[in-house]
């Protein structure tokens, strides 16, 4: 059988859009027999609370009827939400299988993940029946994410539901899933082998359609795929792209026209670019600002919103102080000269001295610390929100999860912005991310790569004054947001007692400036936002 993988990006509630998308493939598609789209194709996926108004699935079926009748000659299966007629939760997530203008069959999603940044179990009522029928030469059996993730074969898997959804699929000739999975970039491996075990266990080929494109924090990868009954991984779509793939279900020998990638820096890369480029085009801004100061963090930003969106619609701020040093100015300079986006340079001593002046008898007899250090993150912060009201800019905040982890950072000042896409990258992933820039396209002076990092606020500053190493700091921090670690583990592993206890309270005390933290993108398996969900006040850490 020869199936069309529609790999597509999805525009939450954008119904019209997703048809007219959806609606145009199946009318091109030729010489298939079945055209597979992923999870959620024509809502959009997360929908989250948008599921709390009624006409949200009223919609959903609305367009779902008017895409089946609008194709009396073709078959496809898309994925969708509707109403739940039936006792339990308001609504399904649902498959349906459309054929010849005609709905043939609809698959309730059966395991329905709430950890994380998922909380389908709020609004889907759960299927409890499997979906396998005859179709040409196939008996084919849909799956809808999640429900691949309970296979009692993958042991190493949380085993987190009572269903197990592909022991009901073994009468089937052919698995099919439909997926809206987000990228976490350590998942990309453990996934492709999961899909591989699967395979090769129940002796079937599967097909797995995966979203792509970015909604909010979460972006989606694609990376279709498709496997024999061996195991034998066949044909893979792109990663970070839409596509429409043709396969052929019987097909046992792999194909030579794709390439496995296993870059973990790269996907990052790719995976930033397309969160940065997503956000924009949905929400409807066409031009970006950053604050560009030669360190670093807003060198890799640079470049990733040039490459997403084009170097002429990132417009960069120097914002020198009588702090900032000759070769910040100079490297800031040089990736503006080499990429040739719009530069301004405001220098911000004169409003400095105002505001240290205005203060001065509140603050009389009082030795300066971080709060005239903070003034000046402010009155960046300030100039830089003034441009983006006045021209309509989206302002990148440069801000990396080391920084908000710890709260090396100004609330109102540094995180001043509508997006955070290093949110979630750890600095010493920064430097990476550099580097694979600069693979791409050299930008960043070497200099940068090379010079102790520092926020530039007071005479001869550097992060190090305060902060352990970043390469010590980031394996702990990630320890303790993304493996759970505890205290006593930290202790066991080798770190010291005057490293870990600053982490921990640095981590505690500085949750309200990440509850006020612009919506930074996802790649990790814990991001800061909305899957992570921590009181402010707690002593949990001590």
């Amino acid at each position: 059988m020869r199936i069309l993988m529609a790999q597509i990006n999805s525009i939450v509630g954008g119904f019209e859009k997703n048809y007219q998308r959806m609606s145009k493939i199946i009318s091109d598609a030729n010489a298939v027999d079945l055209i597979v789209f992923p999870e959620c194709a024509l809502c959009g996926y997360p929908q989250q609370d948008l599921l709390d108004y009624p006409c949200f699935a009223k919609k959903a079926e609305y367009f779902a009827q008017k895409l089946i009748e609008a194709h009396p000659e073709k078959t496809f299966l898309f994925g969708s939400v509707e109403q739940n007629q039936e006792s339990g939760r308001p609504m399904r997530n649902v498959a349906l299988f459309a054929d010849r203008g005609k709905l043939l069959h609809k698959y309730c999603k059966r395991l329905l993940p709430t950890y994380d940044v998922f909380d389908e179990d709020r609004f889907f009522e759960p299927g409890r029946e499997a979906l396998v029928f005859k179709f040409k030469d196939e008996k084919l059996g849909i799956t809808i994410c999640e429900d691949i993730w309970n296979n009692q074969v993958q042991t190493s898997l949380h085993n987190r539901y009572s269903q197990y959804p592909l022991e009901d699929c073994k009468t089937a000739s052919l698995i099919i899933n439909m997926s809206a999975s987000p990228f976490e970039s350590a998942k990309v491996a453990a996934k492709r082998s999961m899909l591989k075990g699967i395979a090769a266990q129940y002796k079937k080929p599967l097909i797995y359609v995966n979203a792509v494109g970015a909604n909010d924090s979460l972006i989606f990868d694609g990376r279709s795929y498709l496997w024999s009954s061996n195991g034998e991984l066949i044909q893979s779509a792109k990663a970070f792209e839409e596509e429409l793939r043709t396969v052929d279900s019987t097909q046992t020998t792999t194909s030579e026209n794709f390439k496995i990638r296993n870059n973990e820096v790269e996907d990052i890369y790719d995976a930033l670019v397309l969160g940065i480029r997503d956000y924009c085009e949905k929400t409807g801004f066409r031009s970006t600002m950053i604050g560009l100061s030669g360190g670093i963090d807003s060198s890799v930003l640079a470049c990733l919103a040039a490459d997403a969106l084009g170097a002429e619609q990132v417009t960069a701020l120097m914002m020198p102080s009588r702090y900032t040093s000759k070769e910040s100015n100079e490297d800031a300079l040089q990736i503006a000269k080499v990429m040739q986006n719009p530069l301004h340079i405001y220098i911000i001593e004169e409003i400095y001295s105002a505001a240290v002046h205005t203060l001065e008898m509140a603050f009389k007899e009082m030795k300066p610390d971080l709060t005239e250090e903070n003034m000046q993150s402010r009155i960046r912060g300030m100039l830089l929100m003034a441009m983006s009201n006045k021209f309509g800019y989206l302002l990148l905040t440069t801000g990396n999860k080391s920084e908000l982890g710890v709260g090396y950072c100004t609330l109102y000042g540094d995180m001043c912005g509508g997006l955070a896409p290093l949110a979630d990258v750890y600095k010493t992933q920064v430097y990476q991310l550099g580097r694979e820039a600069n693979r791409r396209w050299q930008r960043i002076p070497e200099r940068v790569f090379t010079k102790a990092p520092t926020a530039e606020l007071r005479e001869n500053q550097t992060d190090q004054d305060l902060l352990p190493p970043y390469e010590e700091l980031d394996k702990i921090l990630k320890h303790i947001i993304e493996d759970f670690w505890s205290r006593e583990q930290l202790l066991e592993k080798g770190f010291s007692e005057k490293t870990i206890d600053p982490v921990y309270q640095w981590l505690g005390r500085n949750e309200y400036k990440r509850y006020q933290m612009p919506l930074g993108l996802k790649v990790s398996s814990k991001a800061f936002g909305i899957g992570r969900r921590m009181p402010l006040v707690h002593h949990f850490f001590g």
